[in-house]
This record gives C-alpha cells, structure tokens and sequence, in this order.
C-alpha cells in the first residue's frame, strides 16, 4: 500500500508536469506561425511525453490514499499549516515557485501562499521599495544565509541588526568611573550617534526556463547558490571597501585610509610584526581581534610565523576541508575581497550593519523573453560602517619583494 508521502510526492510531480504541458501548449499556440515543421514535431512529441508521464502517475494514484483535496480542487491546509509553520512547509515552498513559473498563484495555492503575503511593502517611507509580494520559504532562506556566510566570512562575523529603513542608532562607550564619596562608582558611558542607512544589495541571475521546469527543489538550490554567492561577495566588498559615496556602507579600509590615514605598511613577518599589530588596537577591541586576509597572504607570509623562542605561532583545527586557524591566538577568517598580501585585524563586533530581516527574490520572464529565460533577482536592505575604525582595526599593506 502506498504511504500518504509517497503518494503526496506523486500529486506534487503530477502538478509540476501538468504546469510544464501548459506552458508548452500556450507557446505552441503564440508562437504556431512563427515554429517550422521541425519545431512543431518536437512540440508535439514533448507535449505527448509529458502525456504519457501524467498517465503513468494517474495509473499509480489509482491505489494510493485519498487526497484531502475536495473536488474544487482547493486543499484545505490549516489542519497541518498555520501562520507559525507555513514557510517551512513543503507546500508553501512549491507554491511559492509555482507562482513565478507561471506568472501568477493558482487557485489550488491561494490559501497557502495567502499566508505568505507580505504586509510590509515599502521599507524606508517610500524611499525604498522591496518588491517582493511573498515572503520567501524558510528553505529557501536557510540556503541562501549558508551561501551568503560562505562567501562573505567577515560579513557573518559582524554585528547586525534588524530595523527598517534608515535608522541612527546610539552607541555607548564606557568611560572613566566616578568615585562617590560613600565608596561606591558611578559608571559613566558616553553615547555616539551612528547613523546607518539602507541600500538594496542586489544578485541578478537569468535562467533557461527549461531549467525552471525540471524541478522545484532543483531550481530552489540552484538560485540559493547562484543568489547566495553573488550576493555574499558584493556585502564583503562593502564591508571592506565600500565608500559611503558610492555605496550606504562605508568599508573598514576606506575609513583606516581616510585622512589622516593610518594604514601601515609591512615588510616581513616575524615576531616583532605580530606583537606591533596587536599592541596597535588596544583594549578591549584588541582582545577580541581577528586576524583577516586573503587565504593566499596566509599561507605565504605568515603560515611559518614564529616567536621569539622559534615556536609556531599558527595553530591549526578541524580536519581537512574544514580547517580553522589561530595566529598567536587569535583566529584569522580568509577573504578575497582585502588586497593581495594586505592584511587587517581588529574588532569585528565594531563594524555595525543594519540589514532589514527579509531576504526578497523577484522574477520576470518578460526580460528574457526572446531568449525563452525568466530573470530572477535576490536582494537584501542593508547599510553599514566601523565604529571607531582608527582605534578598533588596523590595516597593512606589504612593501617587500
């Protein structure tokens, strides 16, 4: 007998094929006169196989489970989805996908993309619009967040938070305690202003619609990554390099390097080297330094750094493909985005970035019509700058041979 999952994954295959030989049957129909022979008989042979395909599944569904689908053709979802769990349903994630394949939410997905509907539109009092309609699935999501983590390390390791829109957020730095007369301290903090602003972060990917008609979950990891990836190494860039006069982030190095600049430069690395960085960026944001730079720096100049005795000063962990490493005990993230043989350390936690919570994909098919592709955009609303950059971080550039 087969199982109420196997027989759900059947009807969900069943849906994707009927879409496909609809899509294909609309196109037949636009485009019949423009189509040779040729092109007609392929048509006709695929609209046939997807025949033929639905078929077998129908003759499979003859013993399967009865569908909770009444004969309307709507499903009725709130016995298993509600407004907590909807993104992280299978449902959810393959209607959502539906909708952009074919332009439109089909009824049968009304109720359940219903919960997805965005309230919040328009992020920064009209100045910046999202777009999107729909929330994106949590899988979705989830993929993306791991691209973006893999390819933007220092972007994964600063602090974020999550308002809308343009925001001036107060920052307190401790100060010099006030001794009280009745032996106690008065803790004085001193506030700054920081003011972040919001742009949209944006990864184009075009893709062949016939690849968006293979599978859902296929195509869904397939943007993850393409999405993820373009969009990881982009927010990096800013971090590092951005200019608030091109960009809403100002990078750690654009403000080290702003007049009076106080970039520094290096010719080897020895022990001396590795105790004037760390001495350079003092407490507290130099107890929680991290060492960063290309992979390529690392294993170059300072792989067989050592100390005054002769003892390594690099540690390594984990095991191959995943190995993490410490200089002088700090540990050092690799980017490619910080110049060749430059290196910077400092405080991550100083470098402060606004990124509005929802991650927002798009599509439009008319952009690549001629082509036969549908163009799908990710973004994400973010701004963000290094507090105190002259005092949290250092940053080096190499002038040896």
């Amino acid at each position: 007998m087969m199982s109420q999952k196997e027989a759900a994954e059947l009807r969900r295959q069943k849906t994707d094929l009927e879409q496909q030989r609809l899509e294909l049957k609309r196109k037949c129909e636009q485009h019949r006169s423009a189509m040779n022979t040729d092109e007609l008989n392929t048509n006709t042979e695929q609209l046939r196989s997807l025949g033929d395909k639905i078929d077998e599944i129908n003759e499979k569904l003859t013993d399967a489970p009865q569908d909770s689908t009444p004969k309307g053709g709507v499903r009725n979802m709130r016995a298993d989805i509600n407004q907590e769990n909807f993104r992280s349903s299978d449902h959810y994630r393959d209607a959502f996908f539906r909708s952009f394949m074919s332009g439109k939410v089909a009824e049968s997905d009304n109720e359940v993309m219903a919960f997805g509907k965005r309230a919040i539109t328009d992020m920064n009092g009209l100045s910046v619009t999202s777009g999107a309609e729909y929330l994106v699935p949590q899988t979705t999501l989830s993929q993306i967040k791991a691209i973006i983590t893999k390819y933007g390390a220092i972007y994964a390791k600063v602090t974020k938070y999550n308002f809308n829109g343009d925001v001036t957020i107060p920052i307190g730095t401790a100060g010099t305690p006030t001794n009280e007369s009745d032996g106690t301290d008065t803790l004085t903090f001193t506030f700054t202003e920081v003011a972040i602003n919001q742009q949209a972060v944006v990864a184009t990917v075009s893709v062949k619609n016939l690849l968006m008609k293979n599978s859902i979950a296929g195509l869904e990891a397939y943007l993850a990554m393409e999405i993820g990836k373009y969009v990881g190494l982009q927010i990096e860039n800013y971090l590092v390099n951005g200019s608030l006069s091109t960009s809403k982030f100002e990078g750690i190095v654009t403000a080290i390097t702003a007049a009076p600049s106080a970039a520094e430069t290096y010719d080897e690395v020895d022990w001396d080297l590795i105790n004037d960085v760390q001495a350079a960026v003092e407490s507290p944001y130099g107890d929680n330094g991290t060492w960063m730079m290309r992979r390529a720096t690392f294993f170059s100049k300072f792989r067989k750094a050592t100390d005054a005795e002769g003892r390594p000063l690099v540690v390594t962990s984990g095991g191959s493909g995943s190995s993490t490493y410490t200089l002088d005990g700090r540990p050092v993230i690799f980017s490619t985005q910080i110049a060749a043989d430059a290196f910077i350390y400092g405080d991550l936690d100083q470098y402060i970035v606004n990124e509005t919570q929802e991650f927002i994909i798009e599509a439009d098919a008319s952009a690549g019509f001629a082509a036969d592709k549908t163009v799908w955009r990710g973004k994400v609303y973010a701004g963000g700058r290094p507090l105190f950059a002259k005092t949290a971080f250092v940053y080096y550039t190499y002038t040896g041979e």
